[in-house]
């Protein structure tokens, strides 16, 4: 008990300090871009969302002052006593990621009370995979988002996969509806081993509510790759504490720094995929529980080491293995996702 007390005053006066330095640097500088609802959670993929975020913004806004405003600050007495400092001249950017629609309330309620809330602004949505439950709960979660983003003057939501775009452009038809990479490409090279350092199979496999890769399936790669002694490694794309704005950079590498050390990434998670992509690293891709990862892969379809996976064909995945575990030369080409998002931004902008 005095433990959970203790903690919820140190939150208390971390949201507090934040909000401080968010009004500190609303007050003293003129031409701001403001990044609202960025996380403090342990999804390191949202994390990398995030760094890449603002990378593309300092890329794009050289003389802005760019500020970071987290979720749990947004919602924070302070800044709904006293504000955020944010005026109808700033620009707003939201955080990215698979989590606009009813899958993620929370993370839908934010983008309404900022759309509600700052109308009059220029909004833009970073890159967002969109999925509404197909029940009447979905459709009335659907029915609030639709009112609430088409009453905005200038709101942009950039979609990053060709399925949600498509859903944007048929339920939010007075939107700028935009096709771009997710904002985590553009750390490309961020983390990088020379190929003859690099050993083993790193596997990053979810274990939420969107899990659907099959566990047998799973367990016959592992028993085929202990068959052929090749050593495998078990992780995940989150971590399970809290990760605030100074521990991002450290804790997005440590997951990078894992790609990269390895010669083949088997993965069901899209940012697996993604820190694969931006570390040079060979992977496998098994299917996601919406379509992240169909969808989002089609960005990469032009790197001959980004495999789909949709069977379950065990001499398919052995062939692969086989392939990248015992080459000796690295991957041959590289995406160029992370420049297609930031010229995306620039455009949007100008």
């Amino acid at each position: 008990m005095l433990g959970r007390i203790v903690r919820r005053i140190w939150l208390c006066w971390r949201k507090l300090a934040s909000f401080l330095r968010i009004r500190m640097d609303s007050a003293f500088c003129s031409k701001r871009i403001y990044l609202l609802g960025t996380p403090w959670y342990g999804n390191i993929g949202d994390q990398a969302i995030t760094l890449g975020e603002l990378h593309i913004l300092r890329s794009v806004f050289a003389d802005f002052k760019i500020i970071d405003v987290p979720y749990g600050v947004y919602y924070s007495r302070w800044a709904g006593w006293l504000g955020l400092g944010i005026t109808e001249q700033d620009i707003i950017f939201m955080q990215g990621g698979g989590n606009l629609g009813s899958l993620y309330p929370q993370e839908e309620k934010i983008r309404r009370d900022v759309v509600r809330k700052y109308k009059g602004n220029k909004i833009v949505i970073m890159p967002v995979s969109i999925y509404f439950h197909d029940n009447s709960y979905g459709m009335e979660e659907l029915r609030k988002s639709r009112e609430v983003y088409e009453s905005a003057r200038d709101l942009t939501i950039i979609s990053r996969d060709e399925n949600s775009w498509n859903f944007a452009k048929e339920n939010f038809v007075h939107v700028h509806n935009i096709l771009a990479p997710d904002a985590a490409t553009s750390l490309d090279g961020m983390v990088s081993k020379d190929w003859e350092e690099r050993k083993d199979v790193m596997f990053f496999l979810r274990s939420d509510k969107e899990k659907v890769s099959s566990d047998i399936m799973l367990n016959n790669i592992k028993e085929m790759l202990s068959a052929q002694g090749i050593s495998y490694h078990v992780n995940d794309t989150t971590v399970l504490h809290n990760v605030y704005d100074e521990e991002r950079y450290g804790a997005v590498s440590d997951k990078l720094e894992l790609a990269a050390s390895s010669r083949l990434v088997i993965t069901d998670r899209f940012h697996g995929v993604v820190f694969s992509v931006i570390t040079h690293t060979p992977v496998i891709a098994f299917k996601s529980f919406d379509t992240k990862i169909s969808a989002g892969i089609k960005w990469f379809k032009d790197l001959p080491w980004v495999y789909y996976m949709e069977g379950d064909d065990l001499k398919d995945v052995e062939k692969i293995v086989r392939k990248w575990i015992y080459s000796d030369k690295p991957v041959s080409c590289y995406s160029d996702c992370g420049e297609k998002i930031i010229k995306c931004i620039r455009d949007i902008v100008v």
